[in-house]
């Protein structure tokens, strides 16, 4: 049996062999000290001051228990040989230019204001557009005033003047509690006119001094053929003048009204100035409606003659049309709204 003798405590007390083998500074197999290594005092490790230490650095010292100091880093012994140049200094900083209180300054807050401004308009602009609108309580009059004024120019001639009209006798004129509804039948309409030629001169002349635009003009029968009346349509700049001012009757006559239009071949064929029986007039909004009426078969005036009840019922038939026509044409439109719709 071959034993293996032992490792001595010291490296270098022990053959060559042994020091060859030692895997650890403690001298274990295969472990071969660096050039300038030597066991430190009490037992550390370390590099000794002397020569034999790694080129281009010096030697460190050691520490007890193996602690080594490093000592400071020479970084010039690296950099002696290379060709360094320090870093150029930074430009030095512009001085601050004074903004407030400048030309630029106070340009640059006009066009920010402006700009505001505008966005600000813009948005008004877009909110009218798409909210909607309201009218005053004067421009709701004033759009009701105009549509009211301009029927007599936008509404045809059948609906100004309807074939029929419905007209109510009051019931005391035949001794009736109530009254006798009865039905009037257009004959013709006349061409549009003026006041001047459409009345009687002193009626003509009243009118035109408050501003008549034109006279429109029907002629009405009763249901029965006995009577006859023409009711017009005079158009006034403004409010129509009220019926009490316009002129009277001289003596027992008839007072100045508007001229009958007589149609040939028809029941109102005869009917003129002399046959008149009486007359009146209403007002409704921008329209005086004037009637004059009489009897078909062509008799003249006589107050004499005009009983009770057929003054009653002549009088129904042309003071009933007169107001539903002037009804119809003065009545006050609906008040008007926006839909809210664009450009409304």
């Amino acid at each position: 049996m071959v034993t293996q003798p032992d490792i001595p405590a010291d490296p270098a007390a022990g053959d060559s062999r042994a020091r060859s083998q030692s895997p650890e500074p403690g001298g274990g197999p295969g472990y071969l000290p660096e050039p300038g290594y030597s066991p430190g005092t009490g037992g550390g490790l370390g590099y000794s001051p002397g020569a034999g230490g790694v080129p281009g650095y010096p030697a460190v010292p050691t520490e007890p228990c193996g602690t080594q100091i490093t000592p400071p880093y020479d970084y010039s012994q690296q950099t002696a040989d290379r060709n360094w140049q320090p870093a150029p200094p930074f430009p030095p900083t512009p001085p601050r230019r004074r903004l407030v209180g400048s030309a630029r300054f106070w340009l640059t807050v006009a066009a920010a204001v402006l700009g505001v401004a505008g966005l600000v308009a813009s948005a008004g602009g877009l909110a009218a557009q798409v909210l909607p609108r309201r009218f005053s309580a004067a421009q709701q009059q004033e759009i009701m005033s105009w549509q009211t004024a301009s029927r007599w120019r936008t509404w045809p001639a059948g609906k100004i003047f309807p074939a029929t009209v419905g007209y109510q006798v009051p019931g005391v004129d035949f001794s009736s509690a109530a009254g006798l509804s009865l039905t009037a039948h257009r004959v013709g309409i006349a061409p549009q006119t003026t006041c001047r030629a459409g009345t009687d001169p002193a009626l003509a002349k009243a009118l035109d001094a408050r501003g008549c635009q034109a006279l429109l003009r029907a002629t009405y029968t009763d249901s029965t053929g006995t009577f006859v009346m023409t009711v017009g349509v005079a158009v006034m700049h403004g409010t129509a003048p009220a019926a009490a001012s316009l002129p009277v009757a001289r003596g027992r006559g008839v007072p100045p009204t508007v001229t009958p239009v007589p149609f040939h071949n028809s029941l109102a064929s005869g009917f003129g100035d002399r046959e008149r029986q009486l007359a009146g007039a209403y007002s409704r909004g921008p329209y005086l409606v004037l009637y004059t009426a009489g009897y078909t078969d062509g008799r003249h005036y006589d107050h004499e003659s005009l009983d009770p009840y057929a003054a009653g019922e002549m009088g129904g038939l042309a003071s009933g049309v007169a107001q539903k026509i002037g009804s119809a044409l003065g009545s006050p439109p609906p008040r008007p709204t926006c839909p809210g719709t664009p450009g409304c």
